[in-house]
């Protein structure tokens, strides 16, 4: 009898804790998730936190450089946070971004429009990339840090 008392016990705290979790789950006193951020390299850390500006623009084997009227303006701006601004064919954007090998996949906020870039090369002042779109056609854009 006093072990059927013992066991009956320790089943009840058991069962009242697993009610209190589920009620702090519910109640929102429940500890809350932290955001994480994007695991990035040396090297992607190196394009995060600069503002990179247009200094080319190669579209069907043609560079313009610098770029014309559409793309003067064109920047961008990646934080390590997984944030981006950018300027692109003139239209400002922002949002998240992430990366995967040489790829960064951006989603921007506004419109939840999903597009990519892949790194051809990267140093301390210099990014290039290719960009491709069913809109815009395929692009090589040069950026710099002024």
């Amino acid at each position: 009898m006093k072990k059927t008392i013992g066991f009956l016990s320790i089943v009840l705290v058991l069962f009242s804790g697993l009610l209190a979790a589920q009620n702090a789950t519910k109640t929102g006193t429940a500890k809350p998730k932290q955001t994480t951020t994007p695991k990035l390299s040396d090297k992607d850390i190196l394009m995060c936190d600069k503002e990179w500006t247009i200094v080319s623009v190669e579209e069907w084997a043609v560079v313009t450089k610098p770029p014309g009227e559409k793309n003067k303006n064109d920047m961008l701006k990646l934080t390590q946070e997984g944030k981006f601004e950018m300027i692109m064919f003139g239209n400002k954007k922002t949002g998240t971004w992430t990366k995967s090998g040489q790829y960064i996949y951006f989603t921007d906020e506004a419109t939840k429009t999903k597009f990519s870039y892949k790194v051809i090369s990267l140093e301390a002042t210099k990014l290039k990339v290719d960009h491709y779109s069913d809109e815009d056609g395929h692009s090589i854009f040069e950026y710099e840090v002024k």
